[in-house]
């Protein structure tokens, strides 16, 4: 304890009347520098429990432990003057300590259950507003869909979408398929996806678009018109009567290790919209878009085993890498994306493993690159193409933030109970200007962390 502080007990001893002992000594005081001592982050339930713990330890001392417990914490305190119980069965001050300091950690336990159910409550809550949101939604549609000069099962007024509809156009394709379409078949997702009306994810409340861009923001500073680019298409469409999330065809370039392929990841996640992605370095045509059924190595498009899995006409399927994508004699993953970028077509898609047509039109495509050179022409003239910055020092503190509360989420714990130290910090912050890589920073983050993890406590 600093002088400053012994001096700010002193002080204290003699400022009030209550419950004064030996020479104007005063308890009240006395017990709340030992819990801002011992336990100082602790609730008001929290510090009820403490002071308890200490006026009882305090009536089981004799005058020398009192004395201990005073002059240790700046009080001033005469031995010879106190009056303890007859009896008394002194302990030492470490057994005060250990009951505080148990208090502590019991009530920042107690303090995440708290945190943890409020936050269950207002995502309970808000699921069933957005359930009623899409019950009256669907009430909704359903009386314009039976008015008069209204197509049924179209938009009709802002926030209300498109009806639920085929993928596989020809439901009777999985008859004509090999072996009766047996690849199909032992599939229940893949079947349901080719033999039931689908629907679309969609947002049905403007405020989704802030929350989307606040949360991401945290994450990745750096980027902000990058996220507000992608958001954009989304507001647009919302503004002009459409519920379901429909993004431009994307390409973020930037260097390795800049969080692009995280940055569309977390962006999908934020819109509760499933994810497909891979990386189609190295990779022709015949890996990304299937093989007809009948072959030893068939295997269904990337697009229609994204619908199959998400049971939704509109996942978003992330290329990366699409610069390093190569032509073979089996194709190009460049030309083969053209048509499927094209609505027109895209709504009549030849699907190779199906061997009919299917509506792959409301797809989201999302793609890194590290450089445009070598995308063509015809491919980039389909896209909206975005750079990605490379973090500068000054964004290593929120990004920094941001791995820490992804690694507490992984390991199922409260952020407080995870921390680097302010030398940690400045240590990432000194190093970043040698790799510049997001990727590097959170490898380093979670190695500074994973040496802190068999002294964490937990639940």
């Amino acid at each position: 304890m600093s002088d400053s502080d012994v001096e700010k007990g002193h002080k204290a001893s003699i400022s009030s009347d209550t419950d004064k002992g030996p020479n104007g000594f005063d308890l009240d005081e006395l017990v709340k520098h030992v819990i801002a001592f011992y336990a100082p982050d602790v609730s008001s339930i929290g510090e009820q429990i403490c002071d308890d713990i200490v006026r009882a330890w305090w009536s089981r001392q004799d005058r020398f432990r009192r004395a201990e417990l005073a002059t240790f914490l700046g009080f001033a305190f005469d031995a010879e003057c106190d009056d303890p119980k007859p009896g008394a069965e002194p302990d030492d001050v470490d057994v005060l300590a250990d009951l505080l300091e148990s208090v502590a950690l019991q009530d920042l336990l107690v303090q995440r259950r708290i945190s943890e159910t409020e936050a269950r409550i207002k995502r309970e809550a808000e699921a069933r507003v957005q359930a009623e949101k899409k019950r009256i939604y669907g009430h909704v549609r359903k009386q314009l869909s039976a008015a008069p000069g209204r197509a049924a099962g179209r938009k009709t007024s802002a926030g209300q979408s498109t009806a639920p509809q085929r993928y596989l156009l020809d439901k009777s394709a999985i008859d004509r398929l090999p072996e009766n379409g047996r690849y199909v078949r032992k599939s229940p997702d893949l079947m349901a996806a080719c033999t039931q009306k689908l629907g679309l994810a969609e947002c049905t409340d403007r405020s989704t678009f802030a929350r989307v861009r606040e949360t991401l923001a945290c994450k990745f500073p750096h980027a902000i018109a990058v996220i507000d680019g992608l958001l954009r298409p989304l507001e647009r469409g919302f503004m002009t009567g459409r519920a379901e999330l429909k993004l431009r065809p994307t390409i973020l370039v930037g260097g390795p290790g800049s969080g692009k392929t995280a940055l569309l990841r977390d962006f999908a996640a934020a819109l509760e919209l499933p994810v497909t992605r891979i990386s189609v370095a190295g990779s022709s045509d015949a890996n990304v878009f299937g093989v007809s059924a009948g072959w030893a190595t068939s295997l269904p498009s990337i697009m229609t085993s994204a619908v199959a899995s998400s049971r939704l006409l509109n996942p978003a399927i992330v290329l990366d890498e699409l610069d390093k994508a190569y032509t073979s004699r089996n194709g190009s993953v460049q030309e083969s994306l053209l048509p499927l970028l094209e609505p027109t077509e895209a709504v009549h898609y030849h699907e190779r493993f199906l061997a009919s047509a299917v509506n792959a039109s409301y797809i989201n495509w999302l793609f890194t690159a590290n450089s445009l050179d070598r995308i063509t022409a015809p491919l980039l003239s389909r896209c909206d193409v975005y750079e990605m910055p490379t973090p500068s020092r000054e964004h290593v503190r929120p990004i920094v933030r941001a791995i820490i509360a992804e690694y507490a989420r992984d390991l199922g714990l409260h952020t407080g109970f995870v921390r680097l130290s302010t030398e940690d910090v400045e240590f990432l912050e000194d190093s970043y200007d040698r790799h510049r890589s997001v990727r590097v920073l959170a490898e380093l983050v979670r190695q500074l962390l994973d040496a802190q993890e068999q002294d964490l406590p937990r639940a």
